[in-house]
């Protein structure tokens, strides 16, 4: 009887150990994925938002008024950048695209309605 409560014990402590580990290793995924994050890209005509994971890179885009933003999606689940009243992407799938052209001047915050934690900006000069 004391062979087994040992033996329970063991496993209880590798698992706990285990558990340890994978919550650090995932704090310090998190730690570089917004240490990564970076600024705001420049100016210009014609840009890309990258989807990845669960962020759009840049966080923060410049474009000029009139320019088209590739919102691109390189993940592997689906995902919207949304602006309600402004602009809506739609589900954009994994591997796919779509262009949404900024007429006007101003700062437009978006989320992705299917991950609301997942946010961005497009600022139009």
């Amino acid at each position: 009887m004391t062979a087994i409560l040992g033996r329970r014990r063991r496993w209880q402590a590798i698992g706990l150990a285990l558990v340890a580990v994978a919550f650090g290793l995932a704090l310090a995924g998190l730690r570089g994925a917004v240490a990564s994050a970076g600024g705001a890209a420049q100016a210009s005509r014609a840009a890309t938002v990258g989807i990845d994971g669960f962020a759009y890179r840049p966080p923060t885009l410049k474009v000029a008024k009139g320019s088209t933003v590739d919102f691109t999606n390189s993940s592997d689940v689906t995902h919207t950048a949304t602006r309600a009243g402004s602009f809506d992407t739609g589900r954009i799938r994994p591997g796919k695209s779509v262009a949404v052209r900024f007429k006007q001047r101003g700062t437009f915050a978006y989320h992705c309605t299917i991950h609301p934690f997942m946010h961005g900006k497009i600022v139009v000069e």
